[in-house]
């Protein structure tokens, strides 16, 4: 490729019946870039939905890739980076809606900084902007320990939960652009020549896991990731795999086995062999394991609105309101709050799985982060 035949920006999106979500993606990355220019990839994988027509039909500027098959989402944005002619590549999930300006900031970050292979930004989870996710932690033995089994119910102030806290208070009190372990795959944006050095997704997963290999990789071929907080985007989690007529559970354990046996050798491989099987076993063990779980005080709003109230500590200058659509918070937001209460609309349970809820309250200190000691579960009402 010459310089004559580059653009700035390669976006690549990988759609698997996000027909619902797709086209208000496409709006806001065409509303929302002024500064750059780019080129709009849409990979879509055999989607039932009418999402290549009306990707046609409302957007002929994209380039649209039609794969007969599932081929994956690693796959299918190789296949977006092969034909693409950016010196930027933007992995873009469906169901996210960008902020103006997000993309310029970080693809302005991304030219006056040599040493960044990856780029990420501030991302909501929900419609008010309440709740942002926190940037992930890479994979390893320690976090599977806790992340791939329920224990983080039943030692909910664990090393590893304390670990994810402090990280989180960095990224979301961060003002200037900071060096993380790695962000969130709602929107990654990568340098080319760095992409490229790695060898792209490992095609060797479907599903789930590919961003935390991409990122390994690419801190370890020596590059640095970067998150920008005055860039901003949402992302309607997992909005593109929700009503998939695929087995997530398989998938989800056959691409974990396939991390652990490629960066941790046949040690990691049957380490997560016995965690998968430890998982079968614990509801056996559910009577004498509840006696260890933490109680979960019941919400079950009736109107718009969440109210929560808890335990007032004089010491905390504020508190860490944490949210996940699991009791093991593999996957959580948060937000920050200086009064013991807080009320916020329950829309917020659209964006989870079975609309359900678990919140944790963590006080926060002068110089240390406290303990959770206040749990809510919420459930639409009935």
């Amino acid at each position: 490729m010459n310089d004559m035949d580059q653009c700035d920006i390669s976006i690549s999106i990988v759609s698997y019946n996000s027909a619902h979500v797709l086209l208000n993606c496409l709006s806001s990355i065409i509303k929302g870039i002024e500064k750059h220019t780019f080129e709009l990839i849409v990979v879509d994988n055999a989607s039932s939905d009418k999402t290549c027509a009306l990707v046609r039909g409302h957007f002929p500027q994209v380039t649209l890739l039609e794969n007969s098959l599932n081929a994956g989402f690693g796959r299918a944005h190789n296949q977006a980076f092969r034909i693409s002619r950016g010196k930027l590549f933007l992995v873009l999930n469906p169901d996210t809606v960008l902020s103006p300006g997000a993309v310029d900031k970080i693809a302005s970050f991304m030219e006056s900084h040599a040493d960044a292979g990856a780029a990420g930004c501030k991302i909501w989870w929900d419609d008010n902007k309440n709740f942002m996710f926190p940037d992930i932690r890479i994979h390893s033995l320690i976090t599977a320990l806790f992340q791939f089994t329920p224990f983080c119910r039943y030692f909910p102030n664990s090393a590893i939960s304390r670990w994810y806290w402090k990280s989180a208070y960095r990224l979301w009190n961060a003002t200037e652009p900071i060096e993380v372990e790695g962000i969130t795959g709602g929107l990654i944006l990568l340098r080319r020549e760095a992409f490229e050095e790695i060898g792209m997704f490992d095609e060797n997963f479907f599903l789930f896991f590919e961003e935390h290999d991409l990122l390994k990789r690419i801190k370890k071929a020596g590059w640095k990731i970067f998150y920008l907080p005055n860039a901003e985007i949402q992302h309607f989690f997992e909005e593109s795999v929700r009503s998939a007529p695929l087995d997530i559970g398989k998938i989800y354990r056959t691409s974990a086995l396939y991390y652990y046996r490629k960066h941790y050798g046949l040690f990691g491989y049957i380490f997560m062999k016995m965690l998968f099987s430890l998982n079968r076993i614990i509801p056996f063990l559910e009577t004498y394991l509840s006696k260890l779980a933490v109680p979960y005080k019941e919400i079950h709003p009736s109107d718009g609105l969440i109210n929560l109230e808890w335990h007032t500590d004089k010491e905390a200058n504020e508190y860490l309101v944490e949210i996940s659509y699991s009791p093991t918070f593999a996957d959580r937001g948060g937000m920050y709050v200086k009064s013991r209460q807080i009320n916020f609309s329950k829309d917020i349970l659209n964006r989870l799985p079975n609309k359900t809820g678990f919140i944790k309250i963590i006080p926060i200190y002068t110089n240390r982060i406290g303990k959770a000691k206040d749990f809510f579960a919420i459930r639409e009402a009935s």
